[in-house]
């Protein structure tokens, strides 16, 4: 199996993305890309952060007649944990949304309640000094 081959099973293994990867190793997504793709590949300082990464020898990611058993795992097993991985993925993120959108209705709540609390009205017998009577000679309208 080919380094870009490997490269994605692992990467679809750990249930990584390719905007993951390229965090976590602080390079471009691009660069991950075009490491799949085949268009160019890893410098030896990202081939040895990626088998960190990805926890295989750097000797498997450098020898192309190494094939995914070697990792424990086969192509069927790679595609169905990269399928439980994203399925975990999905409901993090599913319960990070609702926890957001009940602190965030929290946060209106009390908001809300601050403003209503705050709310005062104006008493005109308390202020001090005679009050006139409006008048209409007092107002002045015009078309």
């Amino acid at each position: 199996m080919t380094l870009e081959k490997k490269l994605a099973c692992l990467r679809k293994r750990e249930g990584l993305s390719q905007a993951e990867v390229s965090e976590k190793l602080d390079v471009s997504r691009q660069a991950v890309t075009k490491w799949e793709t085949g268009t160019s590949r890893p410098s030896i300082e990202n081939l040895q952060s990626l088998s960190r990464l990805y926890n295989v020898p750097l000797e498997y990611l450098l020898d192309d007649s190494k094939d995914l058993s070697f990792s424990g795992m086969t192509s069927a097993e790679v595609v169905e944990e990269s399928k439980s991985n994203i399925k975990e993925k999905r409901k993090k993120v599913l319960v990070l949304i609702i926890i957001g959108a009940l602190v965030l209705a929290c946060c209106i709540a009390l908001i809300a309640a601050l403003f209503e609390g705050n709310q005062k009205t104006l008493d005109l017998e308390e202020i001090p000094g005679e009050v006139m009577p409006a008048t209409g000679s007092d107002f002045n309208f015009s078309l």
